[in-house]
């Protein structure tokens, strides 16, 4: 088990990490100026960032393959927002889509 006091510095020091940058953001906001064509690859950037960490966690868990139930899940997910759906609506037939999958035996 780890040390309780280890977890709760690492916590304090991410915490103090994320205020600091949030508060250079607003600090920092006004005084530098970034052309057109900075500020569209700092958000193509963000973008990529999230889609990366969004397809690890639909692909694996842990160090394995995830399986083909949550991938169809995802992929059904990703068809409904793309038509444009409720979020509610997306997240339940996703869950719903892999357990059906899951109890028809694909992992």
């Amino acid at each position: 088990m780890a040390n309780v006091s280890l977890i709760i510095g690492g916590i304090v020091i991410l915490s103090v990490g994320t205020y600091l940058m949030r508060l250079g953001g607003t600090k920092l906001g006004n005084r530098l100026a970034l052309s057109e064509h900075s500020q569209a690859l700092l958000s193509d950037a963000a973008t990529t960032l999230l889609f990366a960490v969004a397809l690890a966690a639909t692909l694996y868990e842990g160090e394995h393959f995830a399986g083909m139930a949550r991938l169809l899940g995802v992929l059904f997910a990703v068809f409904l927002a793309w038509r444009k759906m409720p979020l509610i609506v997306v997240i339940i037939s996703a869950a719903v889509v892999t357990a059906l999958l899951r109890m028809a035996g694909i992992q």
